[in-house]
C-alpha cells in the first residue's frame, strides 16, 4: 500500500478511481436479511435487558424471569 502512494506521488501510476468495482461493497440478500435480523434480536434484547435493569434498581422483590412481562414480542 505504502508503495502505491509512493509510485502515485511519484506520478508512475494513475490514481484509484472510486467508481471502480473493486471499491464497491457487493451485498447479497441474505446479508441484507441477516443484518435486519441481527438488529430485531438485538433490540429485543435491549428491552429485556432494560426491563431486568429497571426491576432490579428498584429492588422488586423476587424478580422471575420466566414472567411474560419478560417475553413479549408483541413491542
Amino acid at each position: 500500500m505504502i508503495r502505491k502512494v509512493y509510485a502515485l506521488v511519484a506520478g508512475e501510476c494513475p490514481p484509484d478511481n472510486p467508481d471502480s468495482p473493486q471499491h464497491q461493497e457487493v451485498l447479497l440478500g441474505g446479508h441484507l436479511y441477516g443484518s435486519i435480523i441481527k438488529e430485531k434480536v438485538e433490540d429485543w434484547l435491549n428491552g429485556i435487558r432494560a426491563q431486568i435493569n429497571q426491576d432490579v434498581r428498584r429492588k422488586v422483590a423476587g424478580v422471575d424471569f420466566m414472567n411474560s412481562k419478560y417475553l413479549d414480542i408483541s413491542v
